[in-house]
């Protein structure tokens, strides 16, 4: 019981990190962080213009005072220099809160200041809310309309204790003017917070969809294996794997005795039906590194990485073997399912992926043409070429 309370409350503190610093999806991130450059580059722009303004009023009235704007001038240059570093290093949370914190503080400062204008000033507040959403989002914008309420408020309330508020502002149309704003600041808020998490839902479905449309694009649609697109542009990556540090893999071409004879006795929908089954049991005995595709109709290749000759024949042994074991799961009328295998293997002359898919392509043609539920590796080739 003693524990619950620790419990309790660091679950609290990881939900509140949780949204206020909140984890941005890769390319979002690199949304906002284009974003906040552009926010303090423009920061940056009014800021000079600011400045010269001031140096040129100055120049034209020596009697003018320019210290509380220059101050402030360089107050927020210092933090969107600080922004600007903290986006160097991959900080875009907590730059979107220096971008926004800054501003705010720049705001309550002038309020301050120039309590006067109080009523204009407060509108100011409104950029941190939109600016922290817009960076960082989560619950950002809330925390800043709350703060802006509370300072704005505060601020009136001191102006008016001491007569300088604006003229309009009376005790009736005080309590008005705070739920005026508290209203406006807290819908500001609501809105950049939609919007953020409309934009981040946006792009977790055009990811899905293109994860699933990647899918699609290298899965066979019957049995679920990965294409012939699929193959080639795994075994390109492995030729080149292996070429560079020079490693072995093998790639088998394997056919389906007498499946013709299964489709023509039973159909196509039942033949389909073969085809997944097998699909199943051969993929069953693979190793997690291992690729089974579907190329052709009755048609499979297993792309084997780290494997020699040696190896691949007793890859194709257990292939041979859960096949059979499958297939002694139907119907004795239905006949034996076995394999014929083609065994290739990369080769130091090999140039391209073409190579090894020739001599795996010949060694199963060499496999069929020998009879039922055969193996031939690359090696048997050597004899009949010669011939």
């Amino acid at each position: 019981m003693k524990l619950a309370i620790p419990d309790r409350f660091s679950r609290l503190f990881d939900q509140l990190h949780a949204n206020l610093f909140p984890r941005i999806d890769l390319e979002l991130r690199v949304t906002r962080t284009r974003l906040a450059r552009s926010i303090v580059s423009a920061q940056f722009a009014l800021l000079g213009v600011w400045a010269v303004g001031l140096l040129l009023f100055r120049a034209l009235n020596s009697q003018s005072r320019i210290a509380n704007d220059l101050a402030g001038v360089a107050f927020l240059a210092g933090a969107g220099a600080l922004a600007l570093w903290l986006l160097r290093r991959r900080f875009l949370n907590t730059a979107g809160y220096v971008i926004s914190l800054s501003w705010f503080l720049f705001v309550i400062a002038s309020a301050l200041l120039v309590p006067e204008y109080l009523v204009f000033i407060s509108a100011a507040f409104f950029l941190p809310i939109f600016v922290s959403g817009a960076v960082v989002g989560g619950w950002s914008p809330f925390v800043f309309a709350f703060a802006s309420i509370a300072a704005n408020s505060a601020a009136i309330l001191i102006s008016n204790s001491a007569g300088t508020a604006p003229g309009f502002i009376n005790q009736s149309s005080l309590l008005v003017y705070v739920l005026v704003f508290a209203v406006v600041a807290l819908s500001a808020a609501l809105i950049s917070n939609s919007l953020s998490e409309q934009i981040q839902r946006s792009l977790s479905s055009l990811h899905q969809q293109a994860d699933q449309m990647a899918k699609l694009a290298h899965t066979d649609p019957l049995t679920g294996l990965s294409n012939r697109r699929h193959l080639f542009e795994k075994l390109e990556s492995e030729f080149a794997r292996a070429q560079r540090y020079r490693r072995p893999f093998c790639l088998l071409y394997i056919d389906m005795d007498g499946f013709k004879a299964v489709n023509d006795q039973f159909g196509h929908l039942f033949g389909d039906e073969i085809l997944r089954g097998s699909a199943r049991s051969m993929r069953a005995v693979l190793r997690g590194t291992d690729l089974l595709a579907r190329i052709g109709g009755d048609e499979f290749a297993v792309l084997l990485p780290e494997t020699d000759l040696v190896g691949a024949e007793h890859v194709a042994a257990k292939l041979r073997k859960a096949l059979a074991a499958y297939g002694g799961q139907m119907s004795p009328s239905i006949p034996s399912l076995t394999l014929s295998v083609g065994v290739g293997q990369i080769s130091e002359e090999d140039d391209a992926i073409e190579d090894i898919l020739a001599r795996a392509d010949k060694a199963q043609y060499l496999a069929k043409s020998a009879g039922r539920s055969l193996t031939r590796t690359q090696e048997d080739l050597e004899p009949v070429e010669q011939a």
